[in-house]
């Protein structure tokens, strides 16, 4: 592979302005390795409702969320659990993706938060990866924010919390590299 940055994209599955899954994104950046960049998206909360009558090219912020994930090399979702499933704003976001090959062979990690959402990282993991997307399990972290109000410093002020997802985004980061190496020989 060549010199190019890696570029990581976080969704929060959470509209809530203060989700503790988008704070704990917002603290991963802190983590990021050497060489990567990590945006978290707010395109999730201004998609119109999926229609596969719509065209995607009809609307900016559609188009605008499809070149924003084709241009990740490798995304990291943090998403709460409501009524055993993940919410229906970021189940939208991922259909307007179906069509698309923004999500083909997309490497992608989870951030939980919570020991309690099971279900929703399961279901979740199915989705993407029938869409063809390659999970980094061993990248994938869940950590006890649940019930805490805790800040983006102080999440990164936490040595335990720290050192998790430092080593989780380091992992992501070589298998990403990988996964982009391996692409590079195929073309």
């Amino acid at each position: 592979m060549d010199d190019r940055r890696i570029q990581l994209l976080g969704i929060s599955g959470s509209l809530r302005a203060e989700s503790t899954n988008t704070r704990l994104l917002r603290a991963a950046k802190n983590f990021a390795p050497p060489g990567v960049d990590f945006h978290l998206t707010a395109k999730v909360a201004g998609l119109p409702l999926f229609n596969p009558d719509t065209d995607p090219a009809e609307s900016d912020v559609v188009g605008q969320w499809i070149r924003e994930v084709r241009a990740a090399d490798g995304v990291i979702v943090s998403t709460p659990e409501y009524a055993r499933g993940y919410p229906g704003a970021l189940k939208n976001a991922l259909d307007w993706l179906v069509n698309t090959d923004a999500w083909i062979h997309k490497p992608f990690m989870l951030l939980n938060a919570s020991a309690r959402s099971t279900v929703a990282q399961r279901t979740l993991t199915t989705v993407l990866e029938t869409m063809s997307g390659i999970h980094i399990e061993a990248a994938s972290v869940t950590l006890p924010l649940l019930g805490t109000k805790m800040t983006v410093s102080q999440i990164v002020g936490n040595n335990e919390f720290a050192a998790d997802i430092g080593r989780a985004l380091q992992t992501f980061a070589v298998a990403v590299q990988a996964q982009a190496a391996g692409s590079a020989h195929i073309a």
